[in-house]
C-alpha cells in the first residue's frame, strides 16, 4: 500500500514538474503580402507613409527602403503594431521613389509597394537662406533662423592664400534664434563663406562675403572698480562685488537675499573709457546653473559723467541682455548644452553704435527662478580702448 502511495506521489510531483511547452515558431518560405492602401504627406526634408498592414499571422516589421543621395542607400523600420513609417532626411524637394516591404519571422520579403513622395523644403535650406554675415570687433557675427529647432552645424570657412576654403570655426546648435561670432582675427580683410548642414551632410547654399574683423581687446580687469551708488543692492554671504571681476569663476557677487528692492542693480569703474563690443557673464554652476538667483533678464548701462553717477539720467542704456538657454528645457533641467553654454560664458552683443563709456552699471530685472536676490559670478568686458 504504501509502495502505491509513493508511486502515484512521485507522478503528480513529475506531471507537476514538466514545463508547458511553448508553441514553436514555424519556419517557411512563403513571403506575407504587402502593404496597401498607403497614404503620403510629405513634410519637410521628409515624408510620413501610413499603410494597411497584410494579414499575416507571422508578420514582423515594415521596412521602407529608399536613396537619400547617390550612393547613399538608407531604410526605416516599423513593428508590426505600428502603420505608420515616417523617413527623414532628404537635402531637396524632389519626387523619388520609396519601396515599403513586409517582412515576416521566416525573413521572408513581400512584392515592394512603390509609392512616390515628394519632400517639402528641408530645414537645412530653410536655415541657409536666413543666413547672415557681418564684420564684428575681432572677427565675424553670424545670425541665422531656425524655427523648427533642427539640429544643425553652422560652418565658416576663410580663403587662404592660395585661394582655397579652410574651415574657421563650425557652430553646433538647435536654437531658434542663431546669434553667434567667430573671434581671434587679425583686422586683415579676407574672404568669407558660411554654410548649413545638418545630420545627413546636406548643405545649403554657401553665403559669400568679403569682410574685414574689427580691432578688439579684453578690457582690463585689473583696473576694475567697484562702486557703491545710491540704490545699488548690497552683497550678501561675504559675496563682495569685486569678486565679480577678480578673474575666479568660482567667487561672485551675491545680492540681499531679504529686505534688497528690486530690480538690483550694481556698478563699476573700468578705468579706462572704452567702446564696447560684448561682454560675457557667468553662472553660478551645479544645481544652481539656469535656476534660484542666477540672472536672467539684465540691462547694462553706461556713462562718462562721474560727477553724476547717483543719477539715474546720467546713464544711458547700452544694451537688452538675456541668458539664454540653449534647450528651451523647463526650470531645473538642463542639457549637455546648456552645461557647456553657461560654462564658456554667455555672450552679450552691444550695438556697433553704442557710444564709449568708462563707467558701467547692470540694472538685474529677473533671475531665472524669479528668487528676490541674484548672483553673477564674474563678468568680461570686451572692445576697444579710445585713446
Amino acid at each position: 500500500m504504501k509502495r502505491n502511495i509513493f508511486i502515484i506521489l512521485l507522478s503528480v510531483l513529475l506531471f507537476g514538474c514538466t514545463e508547458e511547452k511553448r508553441p514553436e515558431i514555424v519556419m517557411d518560405s512563403v513571403s506575407p503580402a504587402p502593404v496597401t492602401n498607403v497614404q503620403v504627406q510629405n513634410i519637410p526634408g521628409g515624408a510620413v507613409l501610413k499603410y494597411q498592414l497584410p494579414d499575416d499571422e507571422d508578420l514582423l516589421y515594415v521596412k521602407a527602403l529608399y536613396s537619400l543621395k547617390e550612393g547613399h542607400q538608407a531604410e526605416v523600420k516599423a513593428s508590426l503594431y505600428c502603420d505608420t513609417l515616417t523617413i527623414k532626411g532628404f537635402g531637396d524637394e524632389q519626387e523619388r521613389e520609396v519601396q515599403i516591404v513586409a517582412v515576416d519571422r521566416s525573413k521572408n520579403e513581400s512584392v515592394p509597394t512603390i509609392v512616390t513622395i515628394k519632400p517639402q523644403e528641408p530645414p537645412v535650406l530653410a536655415i541657409g537662406k536666413t543666413l547672415e554675415l557681418y564684420p564684428d570687433f575681432g572677427g565675424i557675427h553670424l545670425y541665422w533662423e531656425n524655427p523648427t529647432r533642427a539640429e544643425i552645424s553652422v560652418i565658416l570657412e576663410r580663403k587662404d592664400s592660395i585661394g582655397d576654403y579652410e574651415q574657421v570655426e563650425v557652430f553646433y546648435s538647435s536654437v531658434v534664434d542663431g546669434d553667434v561670432v567667430s573671434r581671434g582675427m587679425d583686422t586683415i580683410t579676407s574672404d568669407f563663406r558660411v554654410y548649413v548642414q545638418d545630420r545627413w551632410e546636406n548643405q545649403s547654399v554657401p553665403l559669400e562675403a568679403v569682410l574685414t574683423p574689427l580691432f578688439e581687446m579684453k578690457f582690463d580687469r585689473t583696473k576694475f572698480q567697484a562702486l557703491y551708488l545710491d540704490g545699488d543692492e548690497p552683497y550678501a554671504w561675504g559675496w563682495v562685488l569685486p569678486n565679480m571681476f577678480d578673474g575666479n569663476t568660482g567667487t561672485g557677487f551675491h545680492t540681499e537675499t531679504v529686505n534688497g528692492t528690486w530690480p538690483h542693480s550694481c556698478s563699476f569703474d573700468m578705468g579706462v573709457k572704452g567702446k564696447i563690443s560684448r561682454i560675457k557673464t557667468f553662472q553660478r554652476q551645479g544645481s544652481y546653473l539656469y535656476h534660484q538667483g542666477n540672472v536672467r533678464y539684465f540691462e547694462l548701462w553706461g556713462t562718462n559723467d562721474a560727477d553724476n553717477l547717483n543719477d539715474w539720467s546720467a546713464w544711458t542704456k547700452l544694451m537688452d541682455c538675456e541668458s539664454i538657454k540653449p534647450s528651451g528645457f523647463p526650470l531645473g533641467q538642463t542639457s549637455a548644452e546648456d552645461v557647456a553654454y553657461a560654462t564658456a560664458g554667455e555672450e552679450h552683443i552691444c550695438p556697433i553704435n553704442a557710444s564709449a563709456v568708462r563707467y558701467l552699471r547692470l540694472k538685474i530685472l529677473e533671475t531665472w527662478s524669479l528668487a528676490r536676490y541674484s548672483y553673477i559670478m564674474e563678468i568680461e568686458v570686451y572692445g576697444s580702448v579710445e585713446k
